[in-house]
């Protein structure tokens, strides 16, 4: 028992140090975390991180390469990550305070090629050959992200809300909402004045 108090302490020690090398702050990351474009990673205090991670901020060129945009990952204080998660930047994704994000979860602002408007990617082409499309994505405060779920590109997530676990977030879920599905529906709001999540329509978010 007292070796393996000292295991997980001495462990615990390692991954602060591991943190401070890869952020200058003192954060435990997990020996076994992936990440990519630290200078472009911001994290705040007492964040959680469990293992197998991957954090990567992929610096991608623009007009042919004469124009690099530097994109931005920021992580508020107090944020839990979840085991296999993967949060993939090009542009900007914001992730607020006392976020909880449940393993498994991929959270991307960018995509290969474009499937909407008028210039669209064609199946001919292969999917590592299109170009990078991104939207930034925004993740409030106090959010809960269940297991397995996706966001993708262009979405805001409202501070206080809740996605189910195995949702695909395509559209802006509000803050103080239960959301769920593939695509993701809001299907309970909050009420403030009864204190108590009620009912929503089943309109798509």
């Amino acid at each position: 028992m007292f070796l393996k108090k000292k295991y997980k302490q001495i462990r615990h020690w390692i991954e602060i140090l591991h943190g401070r090398y890869l952020f200058h702050s003192k954060i435990a990351i997990p020996w076994d975390a992936r990440t990519e474009g630290e200078m472009y990673i911001h994290i705040g205090r007492d964040c959680t991180f469990h293992t197998h991670h991957w954090l990567e901020a992929v610096e991608l060129p623009e007009n042919h390469g004469k124009i690099r945009r530097e994109p931005k990952l920021i992580i508020g204080d107090r944020v839990s990550i979840g085991e296999f998660v993967h949060i993939g930047a090009a542009e900007r994704i914001e992730i607020g305070d006392d976020t909880a994000i449940g393993g498994k979860t991929l959270i991307t602002d960018h995509s290969h090629g474009s499937y909407n408007g008028e210039v669209q990617s064609s199946p001919e082409q292969p999917p590592l050959q299109r170009s990078i499309t991104s939207r930034p994505v925004k993740i409030g405060a106090r959010v809960w992200i269940g297991e397995s779920v996706a966001i993708l590109p262009g979405v805001t997530i409202g501070d206080g809300a809740i996605i189910g676990a195995h949702s695909v977030v395509t559209h802006d879920v509000p803050p103080a909402a239960i959301a769920a599905g593939c695509p993701a529906r809001v299907i309970k709001r909050w009420s403030a004045s009864a204190c108590r999540w009620v009912s929503s329509n089943d309109d798509y978010v």
